[in-house]
């Protein structure tokens, strides 16, 4: 009932128009704009006027969301070679096609994808924020794709999972924020690999005080690290060579980022 009353007074959650009509204007207006977005539009399998009319050698599309559907699987004929921005967010799909190797972003969290190796082969060159979460049969496979992807700021592969973190002998000198929440991780040691690092998150994940390498924590740039939710106290970690050097490290960024007080809280553990 209290559904029905917010709907009519127009307080309810948005809703998109669906239907072909309703995307073949969508589409129309793509073609000229080079964005097309068709999220939450019940999708079971991506129209073809998509591909027909946005996709081939001289496409223009740059942005597309197709988040919030239900499609299981994406056309064999993929090809979007100006595309920079992709949502597949929220789906069930078990592979994505071959990627645009303009591609920049990428969100493919909350499906069932097994593997993204042969996908990401063409985004190496440009691809800045990748996106995984939620796709718990991908495990540790991964990192042989993801050590390819050089220019890689933003990375979030919680609820993977996850038995390791950058696992291999590669680095990601421009990484910048890598979120690992949910997952199996005992051990973490990558202050080689993402040097560049300033926010790491590892909730909920099986870190314990010997798990975690001094090197991470005296790492210059890291400034956020949270650990919510590890078989680890907050005097566990205290104990840990290279922590002071962290939470003053930590209490300077809030300090020039206007905070007004530091932290109270220790990377989110408990006192017992």
């Amino acid at each position: 009932m209290g559904n029905d009353v917010a709907k009519m007074a127009g307080l309810g959650p948005p809703s998109n128009k669906t239907g072909s009509s309703v995307v073949k204007k969508k589409v129309e207006r793509a073609s000229k704009t080079g964005v097309l977005s068709l999220t939450e539009h019940k999708l079971e399998a991506v129209p073809k006027i998509v591909v027909e009319q946005l996709g081939g050698s001289s496409s223009k599309l740059r942005t597309l969301d197709l988040s919030r559907n239900k499609l299981d699987k994406l056309p064999e004929q993929w090809n979007f070679p100006k595309l920079t921005t992709c949502n597949l967010a929220q789906n069930r799909l078990t592979r994505l096609p071959e990627l645009s190797a303009a591609l920049k972003k990428l969100d493919a969290s909350e499906n069932r994808l097994t593997d993204v190796v042969s996908c990401l082969t063409n985004a190496e060159a440009n691809l800045e924020e990748l996106s995984l979460s939620k796709n718990p049969s991908l495990g540790d496979a991964i990192w042989p794709a993801v050590a390819l992807l050089t220019r890689l700021t933003l990375l979030d592969v919680c609820g993977c999972g996850l038995r390791s973190l950058l696992d291999g002998t590669f680095s990601l000198l421009e990484l910048i924020d890598l979120r690992a929440d949910d997952n199996y991780i005992q051990e973490i040691d990558i202050a080689t690999k993402a040097p560049a690092l300033r926010r790491l998150s590892l909730a909920r994940n099986r870190l314990q005080a010997p798990g975690i390498a001094t090197s991470l924590l005296r790492l210059a740039s890291l400034s956020h690290l949270d650990l919510q939710g590890n078989p680890l106290t907050k005097r566990q970690f205290l104990d840990i060579p290279g922590c002071d050097d962290f939470l003053k490290r930590r209490e300077e960024h809030r300090k020039k980022q206007g905070g007004e007080f530091a932290e109270l809280g220790v990377c989110g553990l408990d006192d017992q």
